[in-house]
């Protein structure tokens, strides 16, 4: 009897460590697992080279870059699956085989010059109103919602293999502003989000639009530098790029965030206060000199793979600040 008390005593504090190590490794915006304590779980959340920060604009050099070249991003998934994890909406997508939405160039060629950077998920962070709610701040401003692209370095098989080494991931930074009307593609999303109103619940999107739907018209201009992930473990030597054009979106459905709950509360104010720049840079983009190309003013048009051929031909960027072509298909082989 004494031997079976013995091993149930021990049974059950063997579950109680268990449970009790299980709710350290959660976190949230808010208490005692909030950020000021993420470090006490997660030791790299107060590494040196955390984000997001605030971008002093006074204080940021311009640099030329390579043309940031988009592949696959016109492509329709075939399955969209959002989900409410309690931290924010998280969208992963699904495509046939090589059809990827994939990344090169801009800070990236420095990184990872001939394989690239794969679509892996993108999610978002928000405010209770519209005075807070982005992550990076742009001179001490707040935009009222933020959606992060994150993407992985092929030089790595998956994401976890790719997770805290050396410029292993990417993330693409939008803003988004309030406006009277707000971004087509964003009105069918918002509306899905009703479907996952708390924490755990999930939905496939019947009606999947491509990745550019989501992004800005504009993916020339950005900042950008050496970060790490906002969330737990918070790993660093992650390349930021913040564009510069945010995402119009209107108050009707930047609210369907704001109705979402996580733990019987709202899932509201999701997003890292900002962290010390120590001695990092932070840079603004240039086209480097393309003398070939005629500066032309052409509204911004997106070329994609003719028939639906199996091939990482780049999509063709044009804005009114000009003309930026990107190579022909045969230029990347193996991309």
């Amino acid at each position: 009897m004494w031997r079976c008390n013995v091993s149930a005593t021990v049974a059950f504090a063997l579950i109680l460590a268990y449970a009790s190590s299980g709710l350290a490794q959660d976190f949230g915006y808010g208490g005692q697992h909030g950020p000021e304590h993420w470090s006490e779980d997660y030791n790299r959340c107060s590494g040196k080279q955390q984000s997001p920060i605030n971008i002093d604009l006074v204080n940021v050099e311009d640099k030329a870059y390579p043309t940031l070249e988009f592949f696959n991003t016109m492509v329709t998934p075939k399955v969209m699956h959002i989900s409410n994890n309690g931290h924010t909406v998280l969208v992963r997508m699904t495509y046939e085989e090589g059809m990827e939405p994939r990344v090169r160039g801009g800070p990236l060629s420095e990184l990872s010059p001939f394989t690239g950077y794969q679509f892996e998920q993108f999610h978002f962070h928000w405010g209770e109103n519209d005075t807070v709610g982005s992550e990076d701040l742009i001179d001490n401003h707040a935009y009222p919602a933020e959606l992060h692209v994150v993407l992985r370095n092929l030089e790595y098989p998956n994401f976890e293999s790719a997770l805290g080494k050396d410029h292993g991931l990417a993330v693409m930074a939008f803003f988004f502003q309030v406006k009277k009307e707000g971004t087509e593609s964003y009105e069918d999303f918002t509306n899905q989000l009703a479907k996952i109103g708390r924490k755990g619940m999930s939905v496939n999107f019947t009606n999947p639009m491509p990745l550019r739907d989501y992004l800005s018209w504009d993916l020339l201009n950005y900042y950008t530098y050496v970060g790490s992930l906002t969330t737990p473990p918070c790993s660093e030597d992650v390349t930021w790029i913040d564009f510069m054009e945010p995402i119009d979106i209107t108050e009707k459905q930047l609210n369907a965030f704001r109705q979402l709950t996580a733990n019987d509360e709202h899932l509201n104010n999701n997003f890292r206060p900002i962290q010390p720049l120590n001695d990092r840079k932070v840079y603004k983009s240039v086209l480097e000199p393309m003398p070939f190309l005629n500066q032309s003013a052409i509204p911004f048009v997106n070329v994609e793979n003719a028939a639906n051929r199996r091939s990482y031909s780049p999509e063709v960027l044009l804005s009114g600040f000009g003309l930026v072509a990107a190579l022909i298909a045969s230029a990347f082989s193996g991309f």
